[in-house]
């Protein structure tokens, strides 16, 4: 077993769920301000049930997205008790960053981690793990 170099108990993104329903929202509204034709009118409530369906879905997914998140010292991911290894850096931006990880099954999965999972002093050493862990400097 690998010595953890980062761990945290990651928790739902307030920012991310918030997001997603207001771009639900927007479209909802969108939709219902739309003038269709006669024809199309009935065809309103399906896309509006599939859009609300959708927003539902997509807030579940953000908050199952919680759990314990470790990186060892010989740069694997461990995520609910499984070793990932990054398929490719990470892709930083100011408020989040990506993560494409495979499993040992091939399995791919990718992580957006935002700045609100975890707490401020986690999220910057995170940051200073990946940078000086690539040989960069910190942005």
């Amino acid at each position: 077993m690998n010595a953890v170099r980062w761990q945290c108990d990651l928790r739902a993104s307030r920012s991310a769920r918030a997001l997603n329903v207001t771009l639900s929202l927007l479209c909802t509204g969108l939709l219902l301000a739309l003038e269709w034709p006669d024809a199309w009118a009935w065809s309103k409530a399906p896309v509006l049930v599939l859009l609300l369906a959708e927003c539902w879905r997509n807030e579940r997914r953000l908050v199952q997205r919680v759990g314990h998140l470790g990186l060892d010292v010989k740069g694997n991911w461990l995520w609910r008790g499984v070793r990932w290894r990054a398929e490719r850096k990470a892709d930083w931006l100011p408020y989040g960053v990506l993560l494409v990880l495979r499993n040992q099954q091939g399995k791919r999965w990718r992580l957006w981690l935002m700045h609100d999972n975890l707490p401020p002093g986690e999220w910057r050493t995170l940051r200073a793990c990946c940078f000086l862990r690539d040989g960069q400097t910190l942005p």
